[in-house]
């Protein structure tokens, strides 16, 4: 085990560069140049070849682009993530300050999405056939078309016209009123998990399926083990290999989803500060915003990689 680690943690600072690399290309693929970008955000209008040049120097961006990246990448590794054009503050405080919002909001993602997307499908798996397990996959079919956009709206507006009830805001930090944050953060964390957990429900099933028909299966049941401890004890285990595999992919739709809940529901996280920082051209925050999630689902794939060799021994001694 300890190889089987040691081979995948030696990948890391790799792919780690290779993803700091594309960040600093693709961000210099951004129409006009970065100095356009510059202006637009921080000073409307335009300005003359002496101005351009002084923030060309200013800025590094009269050196070659291999200078520029190795300048970014030593800022980046020394705790250096820049200043925002637009307020002018250091965006590691900024990060700092909306960094555990976005986090508390995919534990909560994850907290709904794992349980509710293995346990229907299994449950489904186990009454194949049945109304219950035509009902489960009605249900998920309908969130997996549903955009989670839409559902946020709808979840906004139709108790404020019925009922003429509206989530508490301003957003409120969890040390400060933990009930009025969870009330705030809950619905949330359920519209961003009801997709991921579509599709963890209909793979949990099929995989489910699969392993009920396997010659171990029915010589457990044959022995007269009771239906709970065959299901979970025997049977559960061998489907979580591609499980795990899929809740590592669906990290990163959480982040997408992260994104726009937060915007809909006001909530100041990195998602909504990915979308301000767009809007308003600023570009060193998305940069090191797609960085550091880029980072971020690496290490979950790294840890997803670990758990195959804990499910599986077989893995381990590859």
């Amino acid at each position: 085990m300890r190889n089987y680690i040691f081979r995948r943690l030696m990948l890391l600072p790799i792919t780690v560069i290779l993803l700091s690399i594309f960040v600093f290309g693709l961000i210099r693929l951004v129409p006009g140049s970065v100095i356009d970008a510059r202006l637009s955000a921080g000073f409307p209008g335009t300005a003359n070849a002496d101005d351009r040049a002084k923030l060309e120097a200013h800025f590094g961006l009269d050196q070659p682009v291999h200078i520029q990246y190795v300048n970014w990448i030593g800022q980046v590794f020394s705790g250096d993530f820049g200043t925002s054009w637009l307020t002018k503050e250091d965006i590691l405080n900024n990060f700092g300050r909306r960094m555990p919002v976005t986090i508390e909001l995919l534990i909560l993602t994850l907290v709904i999405y794992i349980p509710l997307g293995i346990g229907t499908g299994v449950w489904s798996a186990v009454r194949q056939n049945r109304a219950d397990d035509y009902g489960i996959r009605f249900i998920t079919i309908l969130f997996l078309a549903v955009p989670n956009f839409w559902l946020a709206t709808l979840v906004i507006v139709v108790p404020l016209v019925l009922w003429g009830y509206a989530p508490p805001v301003p957003y409120v930090q969890l040390w400060e009123d933990p009930g009025t944050n969870i009330v705030q953060m809950i619905v949330p964390a359920v519209i961003a998990a009801l997709a991921g957990a579509a599709v963890l429900g209909r793979v949990a099933r099929s995989e489910m399926l699969e392993v009920l028909r396997q010659d171990y299966v029915r010589t457990a049941y044959s022995k007269g083990l009771a239906d709970r401890v065959v299901i979970l004890r025997h049977a559960l285990r061998n489907t979580m290999i591609p499980l795990i595999t899929l809740i590592g992919l669906v990290f990163a739709t959480g982040i997408a989803g992260a994104v726009i809940v937060e915007q809909i529901f006001a909530i100041p996280g990195m998602g909504r500060y990915l979308v301000q920082s767009l809007l308003t051209n600023d570009l060193p925050v998305v940069q090191v915003w797609m960085l550091v999630f880029g980072a971020a689902f690496i290490l979950v794939n790294l840890l997803v990689d670990i758990s195959y060799g804990i499910f599986d021994p077989r893995i381990r001694f590859q």
